[in-house]
């Protein structure tokens, strides 16, 4: 689903600019590219700015995220390490004399936000490439792909974040990005990153016919006579994907430093990466080693067998998951194995409870029938391997519950944390088996809004009453799970607080920005009875992400004894109207004390 802001163009707005604003201004790739490697030569690393005097932050509002003690004074931090949080008095005896107090009066200080599912590569290849996420009509989308394309020299004319909410139930048709170029192949790339589309160049490059079998766990689009119209689905994706030519290790390498500096200036200091395979943690380990690691990163190792979204080989996939301990460094972690339980509601890969109201009708695609799903489960859960997964449709949750509980019974209840992401639709009946088998609800409540995507292309196919059940964030809050948010970068928006403000109000962040303070009746909601408080967005993006994470003795929350990963907003997020949370901005992001972003903005 694509309701994100255009990254690019919001790295290029100065920092004080309105959030709502981001995207509406066309910037060229050049100076985006210019400006972000100005700002990795000007010291946003690790070392570049080493606190060697005790901080201490006091003024504003602090907000712990720690139960026992929930609000301070004063926080103090002393060689990357948190060693006081608690009255300014004791600050003031604690710090040394030559401590730097930095005063955040009206400000916030927080824990850094986890981000509980990106995609580091991707994200940084949307940043430094042909990037749509922000066209508002198929117009401008189609003169922003000319734009782009009019001066690559490459061999393959390739965007990303094409939003399909744009087009009908088949998705974008040849003939209309063959108006892109008849000359050289283009791909696009959806921003629900299922699919893609083609024009009649890369149909022939890829030898794709009215002959070609659909693969399994895939979908052609084709036209009543069998031929291909333009868009290719899950695994058959790669029919094409697999002739694009391959980034080197030196691409790869600068479009995830350039990702992770953009993690940091939304002060993101944990994520977990959702799908990676061995050239990524070939590149995140090469970072931390140069010191350019500034966020602490979990990945989920792609799953290695099967047809759908495989990275390595069989064999290189058991040697990671083998040697996921030698692998890790100190700010990177192998800890989990992802898997693809169903598709997407677009295109009728999710697989649900009940059919689809389409005239295909079915009930969607299971990746795995049950028992070979318990068999993974099983076998991961044996060897102590965190799983985390992708379930959309109320039929996946389910399936992948039903895993978990098989798991559960053969070994007993483990510490492993297991999670299920995206979660769009969750059969009520299956609401208080997160709390009862203890799997992580983990939502990216950014989709959390009846935009083009629920509406246009969702609503026609499953009908009101399961719309008005998508995201259930509360429903789960009630019933006990353990919530944690993630953006699925760069599906959407990086911005955690414009996810966090999509979860209080459950409408588009953008929109209510021009109506008067507290007048948010005045469009359209997704379902208020799921909508849920500050404190519990918040918790999702700090203590709880910490958790799923198995970090949550070091980073989290603000304790003493914990790392001083911290972030300093613009506003005290309690103190502004909610519809306003998404203006707010980050004005320094710290990792073990040190700076590792700055915004230059200057707030009262």
């Amino acid at each position: 689903m694509a309701i994100g802001a255009d990254y690019l163009e919001q790295t290029l707005l100065p920092m004080s600019a309105n959030p709502s604003e981001y995207g509406r201004t066309v910037m060229s790739r050049r100076l985006l590219m210019c400006n972000v490697m100005l700002g990795l030569l000007l010291g946003l690393s690790p070392m570049a700015t080493v606190a060697s005097t005790d901080l201490v932050f006091a003024g504003g509002h602090i907000y712990t995220a720690d139960p026992a003690n929930p609000r301070a004074d004063a926080v103090v931090v002393r060689n990357g390490e948190i060693i006081h949080v608690g009255s300014m008095n004791d600050a003031s005896a604690i710090a040394t004399s030559d401590a730097n107090w930095i005063d955040i009066s009206g400000k916030m200080l927080l824990p850094g936000f986890h981000d509980a599912h990106v995609h580091t590569r991707l994200g940084g290849r949307s940043l430094t490439g042909c990037d749509v996420t922000s066209a508002g009509s198929l117009d401008q989308l189609s003169q922003m792909l000319r734009l782009c394309f009019s001066t690559s020299e490459k061999p393959w004319l390739v965007a990303e974040g094409l939003n399909l909410g744009f087009f009908g139930p088949a998705g974008p048709m040849s003939p209309w990005i063959d108006a892109l170029s008849t000359t050289k192949p283009v791909l696009l790339r959806a921003s629900d990153g299922h699919s893609v589309s083609i024009n009649s160049m890369a149909m022939r490059v890829a030898g794709i016919t009215a002959k070609t079998l659909t693969p399994v766990s895939g979908v052609i689009e084709r036209d009543s006579d069998g031929s291909p119209t333009g868009t290719l689905r899950e695994s058959a994706m790669d029919l094409v994907e697999r002739h694009v030519p391959a980034e080197s290790f030196a691409e790869r390498r600068e479009m995830m430093q350039i990702a992770v500096q953009e993690m940091n200036r939304f002060g993101i200091t944990s994520a977990f990466d959702a799908w990676v395979g061995r050239e990524d943690i070939d590149v995140y380990r090469d970072l931390d080693r140069e010191g350019a690691l500034t966020v602490r990163i979990r990945a989920a190792l792609a799953y290695g067998h099967g047809a759908l979204f495989t990275l390595d080989s069989p064999q290189e996939y058991e040697r990671l998951v083998s040697d996921g301990a030698q692998l890790a460094t100190e700010n990177f972690k192998l800890g989990a194995v992802k898997l693809f339980i169903d598709g997407v509601l677009e295109g009728e890969t999710a697989a649900l409870v009940s059919p689809y109201l389409s005239e295909k009708g079915g009930r969607g695609d299971l990746t795995y029938t049950q028992a070979e799903l318990n068999s993974i489960v099983i076998d991961l859960s044996k060897r102590g391997v965190q799983v985390y997964t992708h379930a959309v449709g109320d039929g996946g949750v389910r399936s992948i519950l039903d895993a978990f509980e098989a798991a559960q019974t053969a070994f007993g209840k483990s510490d492993l944390r297991n999670q299920i992401s995206h979660l769009q639709l969750i059969h009520p009946d299956d609401y208080s088996r997160f709390s009862e088998l203890g799997v992580v609800a983990n939502f990216q409540a950014l989709w959390a809004l009846p935009d083009e995507w629920i509406m246009n292309l969702n609503l026609p196919v499953v009908g009101m009453e399961r719309v008005q059940r998508m995201y259930p964030i509360a429903s789960l809050s009630r019933a006990g799970a353990t919530i944690v948010g993630g953006s699925d970068w760069n599906v959407s928006s990086l911005n955690p607080l414009e996810a966090i403000e999509v979860g209080l109000l459950r409408q588009d962040w953008t929109k209510n920005d021009r109506l008067p303070d507290g007048a948010t009746d005045q469009i359209d909601t997704l379902n208020p009875d799921e909508r849920v408080d500050l404190d519990t967005m918040l918790r999702a993006y700090t203590v709880n992400a910490a958790w799923a994470m198995h970090q949550d003795t070091i980073t989290g929350s603000l304790m003493r004894g914990k790392r001083a990963d911290l972030v300093v907003l613009s506003k005290d997020l309690f103190a502004v109207p909610p519809q306003k949370i998404s203006t707010v901005f980050v004005e320094r992001t710290y990792m073990n004390g040190n700076l590792v972003y700055e915004s230059g903005a200057v707030t009262d």
